[in-house]
């Protein structure tokens, strides 16, 4: 049965894959979870027999079984055609895919109701031509929840209930230190998709924001949950600081009404945080359906229904708490602000700046080890040595899936001018058989690079990496070629930099792009020519004689990643 119950992540797990929309698994078939029907029930005085399939979000669902049961008690005559409901858990990303006509595999079948965590879900399957024909444009909602941030109660440094704020998930800014956060990824749950907005509400455009905002979602990712968190899973923590978490309101309840050690304290964000509707929406044109999803509804706003879903810890659709929520632990009774913002392309820009962002890199590193790398840059310090401890301190920033080669540039090497050291491979990668991984080899060879001599053949081997960047590349990852330069070339390349801006230029294709990313250590005689070189493919140049500079400035090119590929000068 799939629920997309999260239960605790690894800390070392691979990245998240598939954007949304675009790689989610197949619908599965609905199972039917209600009690059987007797078969001289279904078919006498019945026309025809037909399967009301209700799908929805894992905490409503056990009241819409619920109301299933009671449905087919009933009997639903429709017109001649006699129709049965079945429930069942099924996450919402997967249900959107099938509605706006991303079917995958062999998956034919869209519920006739549905019934998801937020009315996003719906914005986002409408988007559609094929959602845009089914889903209604105004649902009714059955209950509401608000998107909290959650911490132990114990946690130090936690700010009053109502006065935290969103700025509190991003690195560097947590209660009590540095701490994980653990939130569900925005192609698989609203509260993941609201983090999203409202951090980058909170940190505004520009290059400063698409840095932090970098920072943000690559130190989130790795703690990232592919459905709907489950607290108990999460915490306690066996070592280490407890994480903060961004979940509904109603899992807060949910857990501290289990008699957990350390009961969880819901924040709530005093610059307003969104709330999730469970909306009831029928998918299907078909008269008899219609009707019968129309009943169960009726079912599910009687009043046994209506108080079960406030015993489960759920607000009143309008956000009221209902009696039932007053005095439980760790909770704010009074409506929280809120806002609208989660809709439409705001909506779209937080799950696809969350995708361009986690999406694992793919990158061909360019080692400028000519004799322009000897010279010093304080009296001591050579361009090679800052070359060096770049070199290292990059390998450290970058995940195990992302994909590293090493070229070496001088003309020393012979008529390429160039070293293959090592090819493009997953840094994680331990494939030689002695147990050493793709980093650990990049990092010996990083200690022992030495200025070999000669020109560096910038332009002829810029070019020639892009070329077997583009030509090997690959869906799915962020392909580039990084430069690592003393920004001369001093006449060593056959290939002038007008040709190769010209050359870049026309081989940068936006459907498939591969960006350039110059990183040149001291004074720049040919500034000019090297901002005119990375901007053919929408990259950037970095000037820098600080080794300790180097994670900024590949935060920063990382961060192009939400321009590409249409980003100005």
């Amino acid at each position: 049965m799939p629920n997309g119950r999260h239960r605790m992540p690894s800390r070392t797990r691979a990245a998240l894959a598939s954007p949304l929309g675009s790689t989610v698994a197949a619908l599965v078939l609905i199972a039917v979870l209600t009690a059987a029907v007797p078969a001289a029930l279904r078919y006498a005085g019945c026309g025809e027999t037909r399967y009301l399939r209700v799908a929805a979000a894992l905490r409503i669902a056990p009241v819409l079984q619920e109301a299933a049961d009671e449905f087919n008690a009933s009997g639903g005559e429709y017109g001649g055609v006699c129709v049965f409901a079945q429930a069942a858990e099924v996450p919402p990303h997967r249900v959107m895919t099938e509605l706006s006509g991303g079917r995958i595999g062999r998956s034919t079948v869209a519920p006739d109701v549905w019934v998801p965590e937020s009315s996003a879900w719906i914005e986002l399957a409408r988007i559609s031509d094929a959602g845009a024909r089914t889903l209604d444009t105004d649902p009714r909602s059955l209950a509401s929840t608000p998107v909290v941030i959650a911490a132990p109660e114990d946690t130090e440094g936690l700010p009053e209930p109502d006065s935290a704020s969103w700025e509190s998930l991003l690195p560097g800014e947590r209660p009590g230190g540095e701490r994980p956060l653990v939130m569900a990824d925005p192609n698989r749950g609203a509260p993941g998709m609201a983090a999203m907005h409202a951090v980058r509400r909170h940190l505004g455009g520009g290059d400063e924001a698409d840095t932090a905002m970098t920072d943000f979602v690559r130190d989130a990712q790795p703690e990232t949950a592919f459905g709907e968190i489950e607290p108990a899973a999460v915490y306690p923590v066996p070592a280490g600081p407890p994480p903060l978490s961004v979940l509904p309101e109603q899992a807060v309840l949910e857990y501290n009404a289990s008699g957990p050690a350390t009961p969880l304290q819901a924040l709530y964000p005093e610059e307003g945080t969104v709330s999730l509707d469970f909306p009831f929406v029928a998918t299907t044109d078909e008269p008899a359906m219609r009707s019968a999803a129309e009943d169960l509804w009726k079912v599910l706003r009687t009043d046994p229904y209506r108080e079960r879903m406030r015993g489960m810890g759920f607000r009143e659709p309008d956000g009221t708490a209902p009696a039932a929520l007053q005095d439980r632990a760790g909770i704010r009774t009074e409506r929280p602000e809120t806002h609208g913002g989660l809709t439409g392309d705001a909506l779209l820009s937080s799950v696809e700046d969350w995708n361009r962002l986690s999406m694992p890199t793919r990158s061909l590193v360019l080692a400028d080890v000519s004799r322009f790398m000897r010279a010093d840059l304080d009296g001591g310090t050579t361009r090679l040595d800052v070359t060096r401890e770049a070199a290292l301190s990059g390998l450290s920033l970058f995940p195990d899936e992302t994909e590293l080669g090493l070229w070496l540039l001088s003309s020393a090497y012979g008529e390429s001018g160039r070293d293959e050291v090592e090819g493009l491979a997953r840094l994680g990668a331990a494939d030689r058989g002695e147990g050493t991984t793709r980093r650990e080899e990049l990092q010996d060879i990083a200690e022992g690079i030495e200025a070999e001599g000669g020109g560096p053949r910038l332009y002829d081997n810029i070019l020639a990496a892009y070329e077997t960047v583009s030509s090997s590349y690959r869906e799915n990852r962020i392909n580039s070629v990084i430069v690592l330069t003393a920004g001369r070339d001093g006449g060593s390349s056959e290939v002038s930099k007008d040709e190769l801006v010209a050359e870049l230029q026309d081989s940068f294709d936006p459907r498939r792009p591969v960006t350039l990313f110059v990183i040149a250590f001291g004074d720049q005689p040919e500034r000019d020519a090297l901002s005119d070189i990375a901007a053919a493919t929408s990259g950037t140049l970095s000037v820098t004689e600080d080794p300790g500079e180097i994670g900024d400035i590949f935060l920063s090119s990382i961060s192009r990643r939400l321009c590409v590929p249409d980003c100005g000068g």
